[in-house]
């Protein structure tokens, strides 16, 4: 009786005796057999490259961090902010796909190079969280670096003042009770004021509740923002236009009520500082929007000045000098404004391009004049 085998030469024979003294019943197991015998053979025999493992060929990530004010070609140094505590504490997040890796390097010392060992080659996200000794946010920086199998990557990161981390939270249990889907939605934030573009964030459902599926971080200032289900485009819901404020370096939960105006609660420091005492009057056919100078500030550049448009959402109108205190508009067509009501807000901005949280806005119901 002869003998079957299984040779391998980049090409799979099998004798065909033994097949012909099998029966058609035994010859599907026999053959799904000798298939997946020949894959293996083919992965683990050279004929074909071996495909990459994980844990094969790990890269290494060292890591150095600097601010923009202070980097130099041989030195890489963080260093706080107008006399602020030093950096005491660094969390580190990479995240590559479903893959994640947190580290906490504590004590920081300045010029102090990260070293992150076994990481699995592509690219990965890499956050960095800066704390003081009393555990306040200070810094934050982001940055994409891909990691080689075997090698090991220099990645230079920028640390920034830190922003706010915004936790959007959203009761829709009437929605749900008038049979709206709300198994998902948007979060919708207009970031520059002067554009009409806005930056969105998905929302999953939690229970009774549309959150936030990833973290949303925002510069310090106040932003407009909307909730829309499942998205502006095509809503069965969606909330007013309301002001967000955001405190940098803080972490906090906005609860967001379904059905009523979009309510956002926080407060946050100003910078520079919010102009004070803001008033609107109508003088004849002028508004005249009136402030107070903001002294002892040495980098104050001017004040930024808002008004509704069409649909009641605040945006950029003009700009005046630091010097200027008071700003007199015509009075617009009653089709430039919304539901006969006109509303402005004033900030202030200094000559680095930040700017204060706005004033509480102040509005004219126009049908009464």
């Amino acid at each position: 009786m002869s003998t079957s085998y299984v040779k391998i030469i980049c090409k799979v024979h099998v004798k065909g005796v033994f097949a012909k003294m099998v029966s058609r019943k035994q010859r599907l197991p026999l053959i799904m057999t000798t298939f997946l015998l020949t894959i293996f053979l083919l992965l683990n025999g050279g004929c074909l490259p071996k495909p990459y493992l994980p844990g094969n060929d790990p890269g290494t990530l060292r890591l150095r961090l600097y601010r923009a004010e202070t980097f130099q070609t041989e030195q890489f140094t963080i260093m706080a902010e107008a006399a602020s505590e030093p950096i005491a504490k660094l969390l580190i997040k990479l995240t590559n796909n479903k893959l994640f890796i947190e580290k906490t390097v504590e004590p920081y010392q300045e010029d102090q190079i990260i070293t992150i060992d076994s990481l699995y080659p592509g690219t990965w996200k890499i956050q960095v969280f800066a704390y003081d000794a009393q555990n306040d946010w200070l810094f934050y920086g982001e940055l994409d670096q891909p990691i080689l199998p075997g090698k090991t990557a220099e990645a230079f990161l920028k640390i920034g003042t830190a922003p706010g981390w915004v936790e959007v939270s959203m009761d829709v249990t009437t929605l749900r009770a008038l049979g709206i889907d709300t198994s998902k939605g948007r979060f919708y934030v207009y970031e520059d004021p002067e554009s009409d573009a806005s930056t969105q964030f998905d929302l999953v459902l939690e229970g009774n509740y549309l959150k936030n599926s990833k973290d949303i971080l925002l510069k310090e200032g106040t932003y407009n923002a909307f909730i829309a289900i499942p998205n502006k485009s095509n809503p069965a819901y969606e909330s007013h236009d309301e002001l967000m404020e955001v405190r940098s370096g803080e972490i906090k939960e906005f609860e967001i009520v379904a059905d009523t105006n979009l309510i956002i609660k926080g407060v946050i420091d100003a910078n520079p500082p919010t102009p004070d005492n803001f008033q609107i009057i109508l003088i004849g056919d002028q508004l005249e929007l009136s402030w107070e100078l903001i002294e002892g500030i040495a980098d104050l550049a001017g004040y930024n000045i808002y008004r509704t448009n069409r649909e009641g959402r605040f945006v950029f109108y003009t700009q005046v000098a630091k010097e200027v205190s008071s700003y007199r508009d015509s009075k617009p067509k009653a089709d430039n404004y919304f539901n006969n009501r006109l509303g402005y807000a004033v900030s202030s901005f200094d000559l680095g391009g930040n700017n204060s949280i706005w004033t509480e806005p102040g509005y004219l119901y126009l049908e009464n004049y």
